[in-house]
């Protein structure tokens, strides 16, 4: 290359022009030339959309640039919170919010089943179906009673679900259960009620056992007085007796003295 000065013209090669370009495209041609599989991941490598490879150990591995795709999938624990909405046995509104924890076990046969959107086309759509399809059995205060036996039941019908698609629950929770505040309100008048009527109950109980206690007692102390009116009646006849008595004993037609009589008898 030719530039004109007013000494003349100066050349200047044109080599170091094209290295700089050709540099820099060796060094993005070498930075997409391998790719990277993290522990906890599965990479699996693609030529031109068909699967070549997969990787479940960590390292640098080698791609085509432009040619090859790497999908990478968590092998590690996942956690997921799912809201949604249920209807009980007795039509009553419950919004529900759940926390999942799940587990990928085969990478890449659950990439040729669904791809790579688990969430959206797995875990979401199962989780809610096992939850409006539990929730339905009960009624919506037995809901409340046995939320730990709901839970448990929805546990169990979701690892079913989850099971062919190669993903293993780890763990499932209810993070909350709400119900509309007429059914709330509903619920706490009728806890109201059942307590001021076991309250009445126990006040009727309580006054039963009195009254049965003051029957007993006062039939003990009219029994008491009766022994005492009787025991004082014998002592009195007695007494009588023995005030007109003239110290002769009765004598029999033979003449033979009749033995003294115990009266108190």
């Amino acid at each position: 290359m030719k530039i004109k000065t007013n000494y003349g013209f100066f050349i200047i090669p044109t080599w170091p022009l094209l290295v700089v370009p050709l540099g820099v495209f060796a060094l993005i041609m070498l930075l997409k030339s391998y790719y990277i599989v993290n522990p906890g991941e599965t990479g699996i490598h693609l030529r031109m959309g068909s699967m070549i490879d997969q990787h479940e150990v960590s390292g640098a591995y080698f791609k085509i640039p432009f040619f090859d795709e790497v999908i990478t999938i968590n092998n590690r624990i996942i956690k997921s919170q799912i809201e949604t909405q249920a209807l009980s046995h007795d039509l009553q509104f419950v919004s529900i919010g759940v926390a999942i924890n799940y587990k990928i076990e085969n990478a890449l046969e659950l990439y040729k089943l669904i791809g790579t959107q688990m969430e959206e086309n797995i875990i979401d759509p199962f989780s809610q179906e096992s939850i409006k399809a539990i929730v339905a059995q009960y009624t919506a205060e037995g809901l409340i009673q046995n939320r730990h036996e709901a839970k448990e039941r929805v546990e169990r019908d979701l690892r079913q679900r989850l099971e062919p698609f190669h993903i293993t629950l780890v763990d499932f929770n209810f993070v909350h259960l709400d119900f509309h505040r007429d059914f709330l309100t509903a619920v706490e008048n009728k806890q109201i009620a059942m307590q001021s009527a076991m309250t009445a109950k126990n006040l009727t109980e309580k006054i039963k056992e009195e009254a049965i206690q003051a029957k007993t007692q006062a039939d003990a102390e009219a029994y008491a007085m009766k022994v005492k009116r009787e025991s004082v009646n014998k002592e009195t006849i007695i007494l009588k007796i023995i005030e007109k008595w003239d110290g002769v004993l009765p004598v029999t037609m033979t003449g033979n003295a009749l033995p003294f009589l115990d009266i108190a008898k």
